[in-house]
């Protein structure tokens, strides 16, 4: 047993290198973020200033502003079968310090009861269409985990699906070439602060919170 893990090992350790050897690349893409509401049930306990804002329970939505991201994804190329080639990709992406504000019944808050900041870590597999083209269209399906932090100290840990598409523009400069693209990573509700000391509780389970990255940048070819 011990034999057949560490040949398991040297393999896992020799394949990306050998990956490596064939073609790999690295882009880094900056854009906008749109991320979807989060709905909440407030339970107003009776007491100031909950009776000021909430006379009575209801539901509510968490809004997260629209931020920039930042991302950068290495990818391998693990087969080319000319019209179309198969890669191994790591995008790792980030939003910092989305404004949340809320809104229950006809209250709207008109200023962020909190912030949050968002890291994506989603391993992929990628298909291009044509990649010796000058514009080559992908698609990447994975799947990994999301970091969830807010400035009041919550943080929150949640399983990640990301999908998306974009195309890479090569350039007459051998090494460097250009990407748009646009991902979405699907996951469930981070824990927030409450809303003004009024418990809220998201009333959604599940892979359901979408955050739509769509930017474009560069991508370096090895």
């Amino acid at each position: 047993m011990a034999k057949q893990v560490l040949v398991l090992v040297v393999l896992l350790c020799v394949a990306p290198l050998s990956a490596l050897a064939q073609k790999a690349d690295v882009g880094f893409v900056v854009g906008a973020s749109f991320t979807s509401d989060s709905t909440i049930r407030v339970t107003c306990p009776g007491t100031l200033p909950c009776t000021i804002i909430l006379p009575v329970e209801g539901f509510g939505t968490i809004h997260p502003d629209h931020r920039i991201f930042l991302e950068g994804a290495f990818g391998v190329r693990l087969l080319d079968a000319k019209l179309a080639s198969l890669h191994l990709e790591l995008p790792v992406a980030g939003i910092p310090s989305q404004p949340l504000t809320v809104k229950v019944l006809s209250v709207l808050s008109t200023t962020p009861f909190d912030h949050l900041s968002s890291v994506y870590v989603t391993p992929a597999i990628k298909v291009k269409l044509l990649p010796a083209a000058s514009f080559s269209p992908w698609g990447s399906i994975g799947g990994g985990v999301a970091h969830f932090s807010s400035d009041s100290g919550v943080s929150t840990n949640k399983g990640a699906l990301q999908f998306g598409g974009g195309v890479d523009i090569k350039t007459n400069i051998p090494l460097l070439g250009f990407r748009a693209e646009v991902r979405d990573f699907l996951t469930g509700d981070p824990h927030t602060a409450n809303f003004l000391g009024v418990p809220s509780l998201t009333t959604e389970s599940g892979l359901h919170r979408h955050n739509l990255l769509v930017g474009g940048g560069v991508v370096l070819r090895f």
